[in-house]
């Protein structure tokens, strides 16, 4: 096998761990959607007067349904993240056998990485933190209805 075919099948392999990664990105951007608009629809039928529900079943159920969102949303990031890492080990295979000028894959991809890093400042803060503080919020809304 010649070395433009290998790198070809190194670059699907690639390609077919990046398509995983951005499904469960997807499936958890979707579910996240769903579990809030479910716990929207039940704090407006607690807020209004025409509700015959009891504020703490009403409560109970949006802890139950974001416990759940939390731990899908949890499920397809680390899903996510093995799609991306095996993704990342083949893209370091295409990466150490080409190159174009003199440079690898990965040198342009480190110093583009850089140039990033100043712009907003916060690069450290990881957005599965963002998604999964969505349902902790859920949840503890859902607590204050249920014992208050």
């Amino acid at each position: 096998m010649n070395d433009n075919k290998a790198v070809e099948i190194w670059l699907r392999m690639y390609e077919g761990q990046h398509v995983h990664a951005r499904h469960h990105e997807v499936l958890r951007t979707q579910s996240t959607n769903l579990i809030v608009l479910i716990s929207a629809a039940l704090l407006a039928l607690s807020g209004s007067q025409t509700g015959h529900l009891d504020g703490s079943i009403i409560g109970a159920f949006i802890i139950v349904v974001n416990l759940y969102g939390l731990l899908m949303s949890l499920k397809h990031y680390e899903r996510s993240r093995l799609h991306a890492s095996v993704g990342a080990e083949y893209r370091n295979v295409i990466s150490d056998n080409t190159a174009i000028g003199g440079q690898h894959l990965d040198n342009i991809r480190t110093m583009a990485h850089q140039s990033h890093k100043p712009m907003l400042g916060i690069q450290k803060l990881r957005a599965f933190v963002l998604w999964v503080g969505l349902h902790i919020l859920l949840l503890l809304i859902g607590l204050f209805l249920a014992f208050a």
